[in-house]
């Protein structure tokens, strides 16, 4: 037998009930559906507080009446229901899929504690209170990263016309710091002979890294149909910028040159990947999962004896060497065209050594 719903008792103001079965008075939001319980109190006392209640919402939110509807009294929203209507504006910016997946679990994030709030209602102190939660537990990233969600999220918002101020603006990111280190190429030579015991493809793919300064992301990508008119033409993954490196170009603090590791690549497989394991998935692609990248260097690093501290540099930190030894031998606007940066100032921080580096006088 289905079960009977719970009744509203007439005698009682709007959006009130009392459960015998609890001996307890409830009173249910009319926009979000959530129950609020008033605990075991008097009868009188419970009217009271949903009469002032539903006042409160009738005066400040709800329009009462159709010809208030009509004449366009605005809509109210919270904010998972604005949620719904970001995401289309999220659909139309043509994000990256990663980027997507990643915008998808904050809002999911987001959605979950903050989603019944009502979105004309939402303060500066509860989105500080809600960021605050992340640096209590020592996820400053993670905290940083919202706010820059949240401050959009309410800007379009404001560009909708749905608020008139953005209750992001006046908090403040916390000053994040980087706890990982940075390699210096003494360090790199030394995990790079410790790769040696494991396939090829490990040392292959720090010395392509090392030379051109990219992503691994992209560093798995690379194929040599990319190679044609003396340069290697690269397509950054998340940024889109379109790079083409001379075969040419040389790293003489490493005694590397670009078309000679290609060609150690080249003869090294059979594949068109310049990078690549001999193992097939399904499809029989060989390119290799960013991932499995960064697995070989840790196990080759952890094979080293060297003192790397408690956060130890990973493969994405060749990118940082790189930019700082051709920073060195080419200057830093050529360091910052090979990395793909828009703006000097993100190549600036990859040039930071973090205090690992001694400071020439």
């Amino acid at each position: 037998m289905a079960k009977r719903p719970t009744r509203y008792d007439a005698n009682l103001p709007k959006n009130l009930t009392y459960r015998r079965k609890y001996r307890s008075f409830y009173w249910r939001h009319p926009i979000t559906r959530k129950e609020l319980p008033l605990g075991q109190i008097a009868r009188r006392d419970a009217v009271g507080q949903a009469i002032e209640a539903n006042n409160y919402l009738e005066q400040n939110y709800l329009p009462s009446t159709l010809i208030e509807r009509i004449k366009g009294r605005e809509e109210v929203l919270t904010l998972g229901s604005w949620l719904e209507r970001y995401e289309v504006i999220l659909d139309r910016r043509d994000l990256k899929p990663n980027t997507i997946k990643i915008r998808g679990n904050q809002l999911k994030m987001i959605r979950s504690v903050m989603g019944e709030y009502l979105l004309s209602e939402i303060d500066t102190r509860q989105i500080a209170e809600y960021l605050e939660s992340f640096n209590a537990q020592g996820k400053g990233s993670m905290s940083t990263a919202l706010r820059s969600v949240l401050s959009d999220i309410f800007r379009e918002a404001i560009v909708e016309g749905r608020i008139k101020t953005n209750p992001v603006e006046p908090t403040k990111a916390p000053r994040l710091k980087v706890k990982r280190e940075r390699l210096n190429y003494d360090e790199f030579k030394q995990i790079y002979l410790a790769a040696r015991e494991q396939p090829q493809w490990v040392g292959l793919a720090m010395e392509i890294d090392l030379i051109t300064g990219q992503r691994r992301e992209d560093v798995v990508l690379m194929r040599f149909t990319d190679i044609f008119d003396g340069r290697l033409h690269i397509e950054q993954g998340k940024t889109g910028m379109r790079l083409a490196i001379p075969l040419d170009l040389r790293l003489e603090a490493a005694n590397l040159c670009l078309g000679e590791v290609i060609e150690r690549c080249r003869s090294s497989h059979a594949s068109d990947y310049i990078i690549n394991t001999t193992r097939r998935s399904k499809n029989g692609d060989t390119s290799l999962h960013p991932d499995t990248l960064t697995k070989a260097f840790v196990k080759a690093r952890n094979a080293t004896k060297l003192d790397l501290g408690d956060n130890p540099p990973t493969f994405h930190e060749i990118r940082s060497l790189a930019s700082r030894l051709y920073s060195i031998e080419k200057g830093e606007e050529f360091a910052q065209r090979l990395l793909g940066h828009k703006s000097a100032v993100m190549t600036k921080k990859y040039l930071d050594p973090r205090g690992k580096e001694y400071v020439l006088v």
